[in-house]
């Protein structure tokens, strides 16, 4: 299966190439049309749709055609392609058995309740359509009208009418031959019904084109609901479960549908003119849960299609294949890192390390990374997995030039409870990194750690300042909170109150109005260096003034109090009870279980949930797999897997100790 899939890759690195040629060419077509056959035949061998050795062998012929007829067009990059594939085939079919191997065995379809499912279905394989330039059109030759030269001026007025008279001759050759005028004749409208009759219905949809239509349905529907099903702010993370049942209801309807369905996706998520998040992800969300490697691919090819570069198309391909059952993802995920594009490799790095699918011999060789958003990626993974060469990693990380790999370090020495991790991070807030790094520091902080926050705070009151007060845990930390809610400025007030709520949990909570943008993580800087004033949204800023779209209907939010008199109150009837030698956390001395209660049962942004995850592993010195975009039944599972590890930690509730592994 190695030699297939190195294959494939190869065979659409070939497909590619000639897709990217411009020159007109007799040979690149039939080379292209000769690639298709030899894919699909790779994939009957992949999924045992035919017997294995015969389809390698036929995918092998169909490919040597297409080297033959590439040499001729002269290609030399996707001839070399070509060669290394049909080695790979020759290598495939030499450790395949000689014998059949069954093929899979195809359950029932069942419909699916609130996880991904895997379809299979009896189908013949998916064949795909390549680009190639069209064949040069010969121009039909214009005969030379040899004319007398003129000597005189009645002699040249003859001899331009000539020309004229030949050159309309060859117009009219030239004309493209009109209709029949009886086929382009205007079509007559029948005569309006009387009255209390009715238009006959219209003519009914072929069973294809009744399939397509609920296709194109279905695959919205799932594009939409996978990049908007996150909570939004405010809103519980369970309820995105509903939103999830119904993407999965859309992935069954779709398999129901059967092959005419299921051949439409590809085309369907290609035919935009630009890149569109929503079509990639409903054609990688589609392609990991339909069984078989032809699937899969479709969604490669989309990505290739539109850029694996582009953040806008490799995020939700990304966010699909992070969710996607389909058993060929680990094999095409090492497959496409193998890929000479740009972009192609981060993705793959992403999705292996999110599922735990790195093997220690991968994490090696990405622990000396010189690409700083793959290196960025890894670094979470050899965290995860202690492994052998993390210090070394960690050590280069923490000198890169690229913040990315400075925050990534960070989190990977939290993941690995490093006995170094607030040491590194305060360093790091006094460096380049400043503010990004003091929640960091925040959630590893000793004591000492977080007086010198509290200083920090007192010093420069920012708001990430403020936010790390509050995750850290200092009681003495409040009354200068309390102080800030009187600050003139706005994000100032919300962020003490915040952190006064994380650390009392005294519940005073308000409601506010906020405008739909300002709902939007996106910054969207002004594109006048000069402009002064509020800052503008982003329909201000790209609408002409004269048709501002209408700022439609406020959120309501529900937030920590920012009434200082309030919070006052509560402190002086509460503030006696709270030891100040303690950590504190929600009106409580800190435990993990407090981490683990804030991330089961409150409200919280995607962020600070993927904190308290961070907070878990260093407190506790254990790790097990959680992200807040999972989907809601994925993270029961993790959340009981971290109650079983809480119940095992044996932590005196509000030591500013953390637990530690050898590094």
């Amino acid at each position: 299966m190695k030699h297939l899939e190195r294959a494939h890759g190869l065979a659409h690195a070939a497909a590619r190439a000639i897709g990217e040629e411009s020159a007109p060419s007799a040979h690149l077509a039939p080379a292209a049309r000769r690639l298709e056959l030899g894919i699909a035949a790779m994939y009957d061998a992949f999924d045992g749709r035919a017997d294995r050795p015969t389809a390698i062998n036929v995918a092998h012929g169909r490919l040597w055609d297409a080297a033959i007829l590439i040499a001729q067009a002269g290609l030399p990059g996707a001839l070399s392609a070509l060669r290394e594939a049909c080695a790979e085939l020759i290598g495939a079919e030499e450790r395949f058995p000689q014998v059949p191997l069954a093929a899979p065995a195809l359950a029932p379809l069942r419909a699916a309740a609130d996880l991904p499912p895997l379809h299979a279905i009896a189908r013949t394989s998916l064949t795909p359509s390549f680009r190639a330039p069209p064949l040069a059109k010969l121009e039909e030759e214009v005969p030379m009208v040899m004319l007398p030269e003129p000597t005189t001026f009645a002699e040249l007025a003859v001899a331009a009418e000539a020309a004229r008279r030949v050159a309309m001759e060859q117009v009219q050759v030239r004309q493209p031959r009109t209709a029949d005028p009886e086929v382009n004749a205007q079509v007559i409208e029948p005569d309006p019904p009387p009255p209390g009759f009715a238009f006959a219905p219209p003519k009914a949809l072929g069973e294809d084109a009744f399939i397509h239509r609920w296709a194109r349905e279905c695959f919205e529907e799932i594009g939409m609901l996978g990049v908007q099903r996150a909570p939004l702010p405010g809103d519980e993370w369970r309820m995105s479960l509903p939103i999830e049942r119904r993407m999965v209801a859309a992935i069954d309807a779709i398999a129901a549908l059967g092959p005419t369905a299921i051949a439409y996706l590809e085309p369907l998520a290609m035919d935009v003119p630009v890149a569109n998040p929503m079509s990639v992800f409903a054609m990688a969300m589609l392609g990991g849960c339909l069984d078989g490697r032809d699937a899969l691919a479709g969604a490669e090819r989309v990505l290739h299609h539109f850029g694996p570069n582009d953040p806008i198309v490799a995020e939700p391909f990304v966010a699909a294949m992070k969710l996607a059952p389909n058993p060929f993802v680990p094999s095409a995920m090492r497959s496409l890192s193998l890929a000479t594009e740009l972009g192609c490799r981060a993705v793959a790095v992403e999705v292996l390390a999110y599922r735990g699918w790195l093997t220690q011999e991968e994490l090696t060789e990405l622990a000396d990374e010189e690409d700083p958003r793959v290196f960025a990626l890894a670094l979470p993974a050899l965290a995860a997995t202690r492994h052998r060469d993390l210090e070394r990693a960690i050590a280069r990380a923490l000198q890169h030039s690229d913040l990315r790999v400075q925050t990534a370090a960070l989190d990977a020495m939290a993941i690995a409870a490093h006995p170094r991790a607030a040491s590194a991070a305060r360093a790091a807030a006094q460096g380049a990194l400043g503010e990004r790094a003091l929640i960091r520091l925040a959630i590893v902080a000793d004591e000492d750690d977080a007086r010198w926050l509290l200083e920090r705070m007192k010093a420069s009151p920012m708001v990430a300042a403020i936010e790390a007060v509050g995750w850290a845990g200092l009681v003495d930390a409040v009354p200068m909170l309390i102080r800030l809610l009187e600050s003139e400025e706005a994000d100032v007030q919300l962020a003490a109150g915040a952190a006064l709520e994380r650390l009392l949990g005294a519940k005073m909570i308000e409601s506010i109005e906020i405008q739909p943008e300002a709902l939007d993580d996106t910054e969207m800087a002004d594109p006048d260096p000069e402009a002064r004033g509020p800052r503008r949204t982003v329909a201000e800023l790209v609408s002409d003034p004269r048709f501002l779209p209408p700022a439609g209907s406020t959120e309501t939010l529900e937030v920590a109090s920012t009434d200082p008199s309030r919070w006052q109150a509560y402190w002086v009837e509460h503030g006696r009870r709270y030891d100040p030698v303690l950590r504190l956390r929600r009106g409580q001395a800190y435990s993990p279980y407090v981490s683990l209660h804030e991330l089961d049962q409150l409200t919280l942004s995607p962020d600070d949930r993927c904190r308290l995850h961070h907070e878990l592993a260093a407190r506790t010195g254990k790790i097990t797999p959680f992200h807040p975009h999972d989907f809601v039944a994925m993270q029961e599972q993790s959340l009981r897997a971290w109650n079983a590890i809480v119940r095992a930690t044996r932590m005196t509730p509000g030591v500013w100790g953390r637990a530690t592994v050898a590094s």
